[in-house]
């Protein structure tokens, strides 16, 4: 009961912003539970014409979405699909991959997003790639099943290891997305490009928000800068390596960046959000603009509704264990590093992503990365491996004897054409030993 009274309460707050008309909420509940397909119900009937997604410029109404994935849930059904089944999705971002989902969720079965660039491992029910997708049918004689609530399942980023499926519970999403309209106005955003994977949360949460405050969704299986220029898009969702590849629009009014830490943000930091937060835990802070205009490296604050202790400079979330090693100043957030990556060398803590941070600072340096290669006589030694122009290994080590405390500064430099990142923008630290130096 107590759950049930802080999840309405939350939700009152969150309607706040919304403005939904509480009859017609309660309504839309009844017909479709609480998950995402609750308010494609309400909206298809407040705005059946209004756009929510726009795809190779092709527009799809609210109306036309909700009535197509519940024709595609029966047709689903009629395949085999049933409740507490588990229905693997192997595919890009699309709007015939959201269709499926959504659909698979209203039966009552688990969906799973899997990460694209990996084989699929495990068992499912029933398993999906693209070309599958395409030929599913989009009606079914049957117009009725027993209605049960679904789930959907997203993945880890799997840079340390497999993925790992991990399941978002309702209860669990409201104050996070309370605190996107709080801190980020994100209900004021009327079209928005996500430009991030829906198999990880971080793209699913922004396609929720989105769908939440009724706006129009933009989507391309791979990242397209010249959407901006076609569409008056108003936020954009990237991970840290795309924002090298496009550039502030007059419309522009919101770029969230997350997944990794940023780089290549020069130009955005008016509009730019930083958020930190992790597959299991969800999101645990955020950034705006004004915060990274005094402390550029922060993370931001808290959101509400979570509990953070530390054991050993780990930061640890309602009891998870996040892997990051974060320090508080001022009532706000940094990441010194992952514990994994932490270096020790003659005894002394080294942490990677701060060595980067400073590198980075470099006029020739591009990117950087830096891990640990085991030393006789320290234990491990500082390892740096460069993206650059025109600058040779000396100017960088002088530079890093200026900026670096002695057993910061890299014992070895391996210049690279480029640094291997996953989808998500983030660095793989265990490929580097085997790209091509030059």
């Amino acid at each position: 009961m107590v759950a049930i009274i802080s999840t309405l309460r939350e939700a009152l707050k969150i309607n706040a912003f919304l403005r939904i008309p509480l009859r017609q909420l309660v309504t839309a509940i009844f017909k479709e539970g609480l998950s995402i397909n609750t308010l494609l119900a309400f909206y298809a009937q407040k705005q059946p014409h209004a756009p929510l997604f726009i795809e190779n410029h092709s527009v799809t109404t609210y109306g036309q979405f909700y009535d197509e994935l519940i024709y595609m849930s029966y047709a689903l059904y009629e395949k085999g699909i049933r409740a507490g089944q588990h229905v693997g999705f192997h595919c890009d971002n699309s709007v015939a991959l959201l269709r499926a989902v959504f659909a698979v969720e209203r039966i009552g079965a688990t969906a799973v997003l899997l990460h694209t660039g990996r084989s699929v491992k495990g068992h499912f029910d029933f398993l999906f790639t693209e070309e599958q997708l395409e030929e599913l049918p989009q009606r079914a004689a049957v117009n009725h099943f027993p209605r049960r609530q679904g789930k959907i399942i997203v993945q880890t980023s799997g840079t340390t290891g497999e993925p790992k499926g991990v399941q978002s519970e309702v209860q669990t999403l409201l104050a996070p997305f309370r605190a996107l309209l709080e801190r980020m106005h994100f209900h004021t955003y009327r079209y928005v490009y996500v430009a991030t994977p829906f198999f990880h949360g971080y793209g699913l949460a922004f396609l929720s928000a989105t769908i939440a405050a009724g706006h129009t969704v933009v989507l391309n299986r791979r990242f397209d800068a010249t959407l901006l220029e076609v569409y008056p898009i108003e936020a954009i969702a990237v991970v840290p390596t795309l924002l090298a590849r496009f550039c502030p629009t007059p419309a522009l009014r919101c770029v969230v960046s997350g997944s990794a830490p940023l780089q290549n943000n020069e130009g955005f930091d008016a509009i730019l959000y930083n958020l930190y937060g992790t597959s299991e835990v969800g999101l645990i802070s955020i950034a705006t603009p004004q915060e990274r205009a005094l402390h550029r490296d922060t993370i931001g604050k808290p959101i509400d509704k979570l509990h953070l202790t530390y054991e050993n400079g780990e930061l640890i979330v309602n009891g998870q264990y996040t892997g990051d090693l974060v320090e508080e100043k001022d009532g706000l957030l940094f990441i010194k590093g992952r514990l994994h990556d932490m270096i020790i060398s003659g005894g002394e803590n080294i942490f990677p992503q701060r060595v980067e941070q400073v590198m980075r600072t470099h006029p020739r340096i591009e990117d950087a990365a830096i891990v640990g290669e085991r030393d006789v006589r320290f234990g491990e030694c500082v390892v740096a491996y460069i993206v650059a122009v025109d600058v040779d290994e000396q100017n960088i080590i002088a530079f890093c004897k200026k900026h670096l405390a002695n057993y910061e500064c890299p014992k070895k430099i391996y210049f690279v054409e480029r640094l291997p990142y996953n989808e998500l923008g983030k660095l793989n630290r265990k490929a580097l030993s085997r790209i091509n130096r030059l």
